[in-house]
């Protein structure tokens, strides 16, 4: 039996006074022990609800889930219905039984989102534990579907829309893309437990690309079914979900920066240098892109490891040595976190392996190694030598050759070195100003076991 118009906001508003009283007594001390990084998620969740969706029979959907998702997951039930009504608050000026109907669900899904986490949560023994990540996605899983069943609930007793119009107006359409965000989120939450609150900003330009990029999408989808002729718009929705996925991969980069300026600037210099070998070596574009991609990210595994071995101010210990040689798997696992980036990944999973099979972590050798791996080593290793930021005394151009030199064909691939050499150093084009955070960011902007000599 369906409520009357009169009595669905009324009923509304009991339930976001119901939800909210849970959400008080839900509430722990432990839940708003970081007030900081609370404001920067709900400034995120007020930005990334300015992207709303527009369904076929008027309704309207906004794009701030994951926010709240990540606020009960680390923070708990309470301060992600603090957040999630607030940003509600702050939506343009629209009808009151609207906004009834808005404050109804965004206290009942945190809510019920942040106790289902918690439930959960006291099944997996930490927070970097690789099940969190499953719980974040579950989790966000949750929420949508919460969300959603409310938002048609309300919109059903309200107005008496047809549900079953509304679930093939929205549910099909946007699923995909739920199932994409929902792998984000976690992947969201797994880098923040280990990078700390440096990857809140990370995280929160992920969440509104990928806000906008779900509601532009949406809105190509439609005008494609509308008119055949409207697909330059779909093409234009297509655009922005590459570059939300550079803009991801560039947002990484400077998560490390946050945490090492000299392993970001480092990483911007080696993308730099591979990119013209692939090109000298007659690589497609598509491969140029790629190994610049990879060596931007190639030390994002770094994360793993503490400042006394990113310094390198003393020898390492067989412990720390051992977590040296995890850190291209490290960063080719989170990189596969990003859609679409598994080439990506298993160039940076091979980017410390020798040709004489001697590397880490695999021992691969000779042509088992990527291509495109073994440009990443050379440019990796040429920078280490020369930068004047590097762990080490720097040496002179001639002298980095002549060591590269002496390795090729036991550490690098002796054709590639020969190209660098020959065709990439000297070149004003591939020069880089070591240090300089101008060219570091230029350098974003225009893409996206031999221990003594292996760059760290």
């Amino acid at each position: 039996m369906r409520l009357s118009p009169r009595i669905a906001p009324i009923a509304a508003l009991a339930c976001a006074a119901t939800a909210g009283g849970f959400a008080v007594l839900s509430s722990r001390a432990g839940d708003w022990r970081q007030p900081a990084i609370l404001a920067v998620l709900f400034a995120f969740a007020v930005v990334a609800d300015r992207f709303t969706i527009s369904t076929r029979t008027g309704a309207t959907l906004a794009c701030n889930l994951p926010v709240f998702v990540l606020t009960a997951a680390l923070f708990g039930p309470a301060p992600a219905v603090a957040i999630a009504v607030a940003a509600s608050l702050t939506q343009p000026r629209k009808a009151w039984e609207l906004v009834v109907g808005d404050l109804a669900v965004f206290a009942t899904f945190p809510l019920l989102t942040g106790l289902a986490v918690r439930a959960v949560h006291g099944h997996v023994p930490t927070h970097a534990s690789p099940w969190f990540t499953v719980v974040v996605a579950g989790a966000y899983l949750l929420a949508w579907s919460l969300n959603f069943a409310l938002v048609i609930t309300y919109m059903r007793a309200l107005r008496g829309r047809d549900m079953r119009i509304e679930l093939a107006a929205v549910w099909r359409p946007l699923l995909s893309t739920q199932l994409a965000l929902a792998l984000a989120t976690a992947a969201l939450a797994y880098v923040y437990v280990r990078l700390g609150a440096a990857a809140i900003v990370f995280a929160g330009g992920l969440i509104v690309a990928y806000s906008r990029l779900q509601r532009d999408l949406t809105d190509a989808e439609r005008l494609r079914d509308e008119a055949q002729e409207r697909n330059d718009e779909l093409a234009a929705a297509n655009e922005r979900l590459r570059r939300a996925h550079f803009g991801a991969m560039r947002s990484l980069v400077r998560s490390i920066h946050l945490h090492d300026q000299m392993t970001a600037r480092h990483s911007a210099a080696v993308a730099r240098y591979a990119r013209r070998i692939a090109e000298a070596a007659g690589c497609a574009e598509d491969d140029q892109q790629l190994v610049h991609t990879a060596g931007l990210l190639h030390d994002v595994g770094k994360h793993i490891l503490d400042d006394a071995i990113l310094k390198g101010d003393t020898k390492l210990d067989d412990e720390q040595w051992e977590l040296v040689k995890r850190h291209p798997e490290e960063g080719a696992r989170i990189v596969r976190l990003l859609e679409g980036q598994e080439a990506v990944a298993e160039i940076i999973h091979a980017h410390h392996e020798r040709v004489d099979g001697r590397g880490y972590p695999r021992g691969l050798a000779g042509e088992e190694i990527p291509r495109l791996s073994r440009m990443i080593s050379i440019a990796d290793t040429y920078d280490v030598m020369t930068a004047r930021d590097s762990y080490r005394d720097p040496v002179s151009s001639a002298a980095a050759v002549a060591e590269l030199r002496r390795v090729s064909g036991a550490q690098l691939d002796a054709e590639l070195v020969e190209i660098f050499v020959s065709e990439v150093l000297g070149h004003d084009e591939a020069s880089f100003a070591h240090g300089d955070d101008a060219d570091f960011e230029a350098e974003l902007a225009g893409g996206a076991a031999a221990p003594s000599l292996s760059a760290v």
